[in-house]
This record gives C-alpha cells, structure tokens and sequence, in this order.
C-alpha cells in the first residue's frame, strides 16, 4: 500500500512538472504545440453591450507539421473557460487546465500532413483592461450620448485573454480569420478586414462578419463596439486601388476629417519607403477606440483625442513633434513592421517598434523636409533610458527594454548615416518588406539580412546596441600633427564608422577600440555628426 501510495504521489509530481515545464514555455512553443500549425480561425463571439459577459466557438483549421505527441495545447486564461472541444467532430473530455493553457489528450495520432478541425465551445468574462493598451482586457466605457463603447487591446498579455488559440507569435494562420461578431442592433461591431454580411439573428442582435485574408498576428485580431458612423476613401498606391475605411463615434466627423486627412499623404510616403501597403485584401480602417491606440491590422485603433503629437505633447521637445497626430503615423507605420514583418519571439520586439518608431521620422521628412525629421529623431533620444538591454531574452517572455522604441529607431538612423546613401536604405527597407512579406522572424534572421543587403559587417553594432545598455564613447585627442581617436565605454571590437567636420569639412573615421591616429596639420576644429547616439569626449 506504501508503494503504491509513493507511485501515486511521484506520477502527481511528474505530471506537475510536465505542466510547470508547459506553462514556462508560454512565449515559445513546447512539445504540444510545435507538431501543428494554425491555417485559419473562425470566431463567433456573442458580444452583448450590457454585460461583460462573452460567449461562443472558435473553431481552429490547423495542420501536423509533424508527428503529433498525443497531447495539443490550446491557450485560454482566465476567468475564461472551455464548456467544451472536439476535434475532427469527435469530442474530447480529456483535458486539463494548466495556468493560462488547457492540456488536451488526443484520442487519435496525427501524422505530417494530416488536418485537423478543432472546435472549442467557451464563456466567461474577460478581465478588464486597467491601463489599455498597455495592459490587455476588455475596455468598456460610454461616448458623449451614453451609447455603450466596448473594446479590446491584448498585445502585452495574448489573444489568448479573450478567445482560445495557440498564443504564440512564432504562428500566424496563413489564410487569416473570420469574425463573426454579434451585438445590439443599434450599434456597430467592427473587426479587422473587410465587411462580408451584416445579418439579423435574433430580436434585437444583429450580426457582423469580418475576414481577413492575410495572415495576421493574434493580438491584432479585435473588435470595437459602439454608435460608429463611417466613411470611404481611396488611395491610388503602388498595388491599385486601397480601400481606405473611417470608423468614428457619432458626433466626431467634422473634426475627425480633418485630423485623419494626414493618413493618404501618409500612406503615400510610407508606400514610397517601404514599399506597397502589405494588405490590399483586406483594406485600410482608421477607427476611433476607448484607448489611446494600437496597431490592429487593416483596423487600426486611434484614441489620441484629436491631438497633434501624443495626446498634445512633443516627445521630441523640438516643435516638430506637435506637425504630424502620432498616433495615427505610428500605429500605422506598425502595418509594415510589426504586421507585415512579425517577430516570432517578443524577445526581438524591437523589429516591431524600432522600425515602426523611425517610420515618424520618414513622414516627418516626407511632410517636412530632412531637416525637421531629423531634429525629431534626434529629440526623441531623451526618452532613451538604457535600464536594459533592448532585445529580450528568446522564449522567456521577455520583450527587454523599452528602449525598443526610441533606442531601436536611433539604431536604425545610424545604419542609414553608415550607408551614405539614401537610395540605398529605401531599398534596403523595400527589399526587407517583400523578402519577408507576411512573416514571422527572428532577431538573428533581421540582423543577417540588413548586413547581406547593406555588405556592412555590422556584428559588433548589433551587439553593443542590442544587447548592451552602456553608450559609446568616441575620444578625441587633438595633438599637433591631427590627433588620435578610439571607442571607449563599448564591448571589445566595436567597430561603428562615424562622420566627424575636421575644419567645418566631413571626413568619415573608422574608429576602433584600439587607439589610431589622424595625421593633418592646423585642424583648427573637430566637430562629431549628431546623428550618432554616441557620447563625446573631445579634448
């Protein structure tokens, strides 16, 4: 009895362990989630404006990558919950909840190549949102007529917060998502992608069903709910005809026109840099949402007031940053870096933010000259924090600093200044959103490809500006045949060219971290390029 009292007890631990190991692999994949890929999710959600309380199936098209372990993970956190999941039409009962997971034994094996249908019955009340976006839940407030107002932002905590998936970034559904949203009649339910059917279901409910046909990241999939008006528009780009869609609360037209008039001059010059917008299928919407904004793709959320700048204010501090609504050119911008160009860990959420925080910088210098947008670029490195390095650390859930943002675009501002040629870094953009066109990368692959496109070695940038939190140091020492310079306060090898004005003229150094010498006779001044996020130590 003894023994088989120890036997139980070291099979209950083993099982614990084998969910611990499975819960801390949330941000990765495991065991039970790598052997399938998701090919598409069907959502059909009962979304009632007087409750939080939601309600419906969410059916799962996927497909074995390999040879199935004989469990699947599917990703839920609570206070949600499964009533119940059946896969290819046969239901399974044996599952068990592990943290934000539910742990399913399959009653068949799959092989390569086999599909599979899994559909998932759940309810609950999502947890509601304390500081959206930045924390993910339900935003649930009233407009200026008392008319409900429900959202839903979920990036920093999974789509997985609302809806059952595979909550991994490293798998987006290739053929996108259909979302069968069901509310108040007298109010609208948005989602992402296009507009397929509006339909009476019941008294006083009424329908709303959405696709997108693109692959897309979970936390972009959405829905706002509210008393919208709306308007079209269309943009002449590069691929046709974009379908631009305006979502609004009722009452905010008249300035909701003319602070949204930027968005197909915006659209343009984003198109100019980074090549096509990457969702013609589905459309553009800029939609107005009870939170300050976020990078919903093909329905992007905007809740900057009706403000220049952020809510009003300058990041920058230089007066260009109140020239352009932030909101709308960021949460944009994210339509190519961020949607079109996915990380696959949110350890590499710089290639999100990063390139997504310069594209203010090209519309800035699309509206307003190289000038302005490059005194804003330099402005905004104040909010630099260097608490921590920026990229994270892979499958750890660690999205590293916040620095991600300012520091990521400073980074990007030098390898352009590196490139001495800016048809070269609009090619080099252009070329990074086709060869990576609606996919998901990593970090590494991202750094591989700017130094194949550019032919710069740029393993030590990478390094010191990534994964370092110190500033470099560039010493100069005038003596009186020129003067002697290096890299301090860096990592060994750091290596990053730089443009100096010897006598007001530009000269290109290639400082190292061993000291060399410049030979010149009568430099009367040495002067550094700011557009370097350096320090300087001239003596």
């Amino acid at each position: 009895m003894r023994n088989k009292y120890l036997f139980s007890l070291l099979l209950m631990c083993s099982i614990c362990f084998k969910m611990q190991a499975q819960q801390e692999g949330y941000c990765s994949d495991n065991p039970n989630r790598d052997w399938w890929n998701v090919v598409h999710y069907d959502l059909k959600l009962n979304l009632p404006a007087d409750t939080n309380y939601i309600s419906g199936t969410v059916t799962i098209r996927a497909k074995a990558m390999k040879q199935s372990n004989g469990m699947l993970q599917i990703d839920l956190q609570d206070p949600l919950s499964i009533q119940s999941i059946a896969i290819n039409g046969t239901a399974h009962k044996d599952y068990i909840k592990t943290g934000k997971s539910y742990q399913i034994t399959l009653s068949d094996s799959f092989a390569p190549g086999d599909t599979l249908s899994i559909l998932v019955n759940y309810s609950g009340s999502p947890q509601i949102a304390k500081k959206a976006p930045w924390d993910g839940g339900l935003i649930r407030t009233t407009d200026q007529g008392h008319k409900p107002w429900i959202a839903v932002a979920c990036q920093g905590d999974g789509a997985s917060i609302w809806f059952p998936c595979k909550d991994f970034p490293g798998d987006e559904p290739e053929l996108g998502v259909d979302m069968h949203y069901t509310t108040d009649k007298d109010l609208s339910a948005l989602g992402n992608g296009r507009l397929i059917s509006k339909t009476m279901v019941q008294p006083g409910m009424q329908e709303w069903h959405w696709r997108v046909s693109n692959p897309i990241n979970l936390y972009d999939i959405t829905f706002y709910i509210g008393d919208y008006i709306h308007w079209k528009d269309t943009l002449k780009g590069l691929e046709g005809s974009l379908d631009i869609d305006y979502f609004v609360l009722n009452g905010n037209e008249a300035k909701a026109r003319k602070q949204f008039s930027v968005v197909k001059p915006m659209l343009h010059a984003f198109e100019h840099w980074m090549g096509p917008y990457p969702f013609y299928k589905d459309g553009y919407k800029l939609i107005e949402a009870p939170y300050l904004g976020m990078e919903h793709q093909s329905a992007v959320a905007y809740g900057n007031q009706y403000k220049m700048g952020y809510l009003g204010k300058d990041r920058s501090k230089t007066g260009v940053g109140l020239l352009f609504d932030f909101i709308i050119v960021h949460e944009s911008g994210h339509e190519w870096y961020g949607n079109n160009i996915s990380a696959n860990d949110v350890a590499y959420s710089w290639i999100h933010e990063g390139f997504t925080t310069y594209t203010e910088t090209i519309l800035t210098e699309a509206l307003f000259g190289r000038k302005k947008a490059f005194e804003y670029q330099r402005g905004c490195w104040a909010l630099i924090k260097n608490d921590r390095p920026m990229e994270g650390k892979p499958g750890l859930c660690d999205g590293g600093s916040g620095d991600h943002y300012v520091k990521g675009s400073a980074m990007i501002h030098m390898i352009r200044m590196m490139m001495r040629d800016e048809n070269k870094f609009q090619a080099l953009l252009r070329q990074m959103n086709l060869s990576f066109r609606h996919q998901t990368v990593s970090g590494k692959e991202m750094e591989t490809f700017i130094e194949q496109e550019t032919k710069m070695d740029l393993r030590h940038f990478f390094e010191q500006y990534l994964r370092q939190t110190s500033v470099p140091e560039l010493q100069i020492e005038k003596n009186k045949t020129g003067f002697s310079y290096q890299w301090r306060n860096c990592i060994d090898g750091f290596d990053m060219p730089v443009l100096v004005y010897i006598n007001r003229k530009p000269q290109w150094i290639n400082p190292s971290t061993t000291v060399q010498v410049y030979k010149q006779n009568k430099i009367k001044s040495i002067g550094v390029s700011p557009d370097f996020y350096i320090t300087k130590d001239i003596r």
